[in-house]
């Protein structure tokens, strides 16, 4: 303790000097310090003078230590107890990846120089220090003593209890993949399925691939829509995998010939989340995909969504309108569902009267009233907005337009003074014109209803920490192998990925929505009640001001947002 209280008194004088607290709060830190024997940085936390970010961004500037955030860090089980627990949660710290003979360690206080030398002492290795939030650092360390097992563990865990069994019964309930945990295989199984979700929300993914093969079932999770390989299953626990999950989900476990979808509520680490957990018959067996929905996550608001400031004045002036329609069109994964949240939430307003119709309801929302589609019973899109219009609604959110009567409600209920937003599968803004069309909307009735189509997709954004800026020459050189000419008074240089502990060495962490705003005008009537060619669409919504996503993501990718070639993967041939 003797040996800590200076470099407290230093921390305290810094922070003072840097007018993150005054002197009173100095002292009464040191106070509370002394009766509670507890760092000085967790006091001046606890007691609310400094923020968690703030006193680590300070302390990263002020040793020149990276900042990282802990909790979006794959750490390896294997790294993390390269540090003895006891050692790492007194200094608070926790180490997040190894390279040779280095290791990077994540401390709240880089400064400390005891921490320091205690890691290199006990390690035997060279100690490289990144600033991490306290808070972020301890949930690590306690999402490793909770899950202190690793995957391998379990996985060997429920093979030593199979072993015995029959031999013979074993294999024939194999080949029937319809095994159903029983008391001996369930508590290794819960732990094991427990694992891989607890390792994927950590990892940030969005959805848990369980795909059967011929020999082994394969865990894929997709991050920031890529998917990457996790780890490998044995074939004879595949029925106590899939089991695990159908029962979580509950699902029918003693059906597995036929399509099957559900919703389980799971904790990993500290908070809770939502699984959507689909169930699929192949020859190799059930293939279950769990979606992951983290409750609350995507509740955010326009400025949250990455609009440049230009197209986000011109989305806020449609949503002015009173009544009419917004599409919001993309592929499946595109993030059309987060921005239509956004959307509510922003003009959500206890002087309206907003319904939904969502398929399924993936956030609660206050203040609005959500309806969950429920196709076997009749409760379809185009019955429930039917019924709906019959509760005196002002704005209305139908999550998907699928078919011709929905989509002739919509517009039906936006000529008789409500405000409707909807989604369509469509490549890019123009195209819903022609898709609407084809769906049986009339063509007369279309110019009047329909306000505005956003169409969007979502690019991988470059980790900030491992980002680098090509040379003149490089980026010349990258713009002729990609075939690609930048717009007139566009910077000359780019950027690439290259990959560091606080990305798992992916190059990017996070995506970035690019978008494209087609606003209808005058101009495009007739276009509209002729059925006019998408080709002509087009022309007519660049006349009136359309930016395509391919020019908006190449301003991303020369401000070093993003990269050229994850523009191309996400836009393919749309330019």
């Amino acid at each position: 303790m003797p040996l800590i209280q200076p470099q407290a008194a230093d921390l305290g004088e810094r922070l003072i000097a840097a007018g993150l607290i005054n002197q009173g709060q100095f002292d009464l830190a040191q106070r509370e310090q002394k009766r509670k024997a507890l760092p000085l940085s967790k006091v001046l936390v606890e007691l609310g003078f400094v923020t968690p970010d703030r006193l680590s961004d300070f302390l990263a500037r002020a040793t020149g230590a990276r900042l990282v955030n802990v909790s979006q860090i794959h750490i390896d089980p294997a790294v993390a107890n390269l540090i003895p627990r006891e050692i790492a949660r007194r200094f608070r710290a926790i180490p997040v990846s190894r390279v040779n003979g280095s290791l990077t360690v994540a401390m709240a206080d880089p400064s400390n120089v005891i921490a320091i030398d205690a890691f290199s002492q006990s390690t035997g290795l060279q100690i490289d220090v990144v600033t991490g939030t306290e808070r972020d650092i301890l949930m690590a360390l306690d999402r490793f003593d909770k899950n202190a097992g690793t995957i391998q563990e379990a996985i060997d865990a429920i093979i030593g209890e199979r072993r015995r069994d029959d031999e013979a019964q074993a294999e024939a309930q194999a080949e029937k993949e319809e095994v159903v945990a029983g008391p001996e295989d369930e508590a290794p199984t819960i732990r094991l399925v427990g694992q891989i979700i607890n390792r994927a929300v950590e990892s940030g993914a969005s959805d848990i691939h369980f795909e059967p093969d011929e020999k082994v079932m394969r865990i894929r999770i997709r991050v920031d829509g890529v998917l990457h390989p996790d780890v490998l299953i044995p074939k004879t626990l595949q029925p106590l995998v899939i089991a695990r999950m159908k029962i979580l989900a509950d699902l029918d476990v003693s059906e597995s010939r036929v399509p099957q979808d559900g919703r389980a509520t799971v904790t990993a680490g500290r908070r809770q989340v939502s699984l959507r957990v689909s169930s699929l018959p192949t020859s190799h067996g059930e293939s279950i995909v769990a979606r992951i929905l983290n409750p609350g996550s995507n509740l955010g608001r326009l400025k949250s969504l990455g609009l440049t400031p230009e197209l986000e004045a011109d989305f806020r002036e449609v949503l002015e309108a009173p009544h009419g329609v917004v599409i919001v069109t993309g592929p499946t994964g595109s993030g059309k569902t987060t921005t239509l949240y956004a959307i509510l939430n922003e003009i959500s307003s206890p002087d309206y009267s907003i319904f939904t119709l969502e398929d399924p309801v993936e956030i609660r929302m206050s203040g609005i009233r959500q309806t969950q589609i429920k196709e076997e019973v009749g409760l379809t899109f185009s019955a429930g907005l039917r019924s709906l219009l019959r509760q005196d609604p002002d704005i209305i959110l139908v999550g998907e337009t699928r078919d011709t009567e929905t989509a002739q409600l919509m517009i039906r209920a936006a000529l008789t003074g409500h405000l409707v937003f909807s989604t369509l599968h469509t490549n890019d803004a123009p195209g819903a014109i022609p898709r609407l069309l084809d769906m049986g909307v009339e063509p007369f009735l279309l110019p009047d209803s329909l306000l505005a189509v956003l169409a969007q997709r979502l690019v991988r954004k470059l980790c900030p920490e491992c980002k680098e800026q090509l040379s003149e020459a490089d980026s010349a050189q990258m713009l002729t192998d990609l075939k690609i000419a930048l717009p007139a008074g566009s910077p000359n240089r780019l950027w690439r990925s290259t990959g560091c502990a606080a990305c798992n060495n992916s190059g990017y962490r996070g995506r970035q929505g690019i978008f494209e705003l087609m606003k209808i005008h005058g101009a495009m009537h007739d276009a509209i009640v002729h059925r006019a060619g998408a080709h002509e669409f087009h022309r007519l919504a660049r006349e009136g001001g359309l930016v395509s996503m391919y020019d908006y993501g190449i301003r991303l990718a020369v401000q070093g947002t993003t990269s050229l070639q994850e523009l191309l993967r996400v836009t393919r041939g749309d330019h």
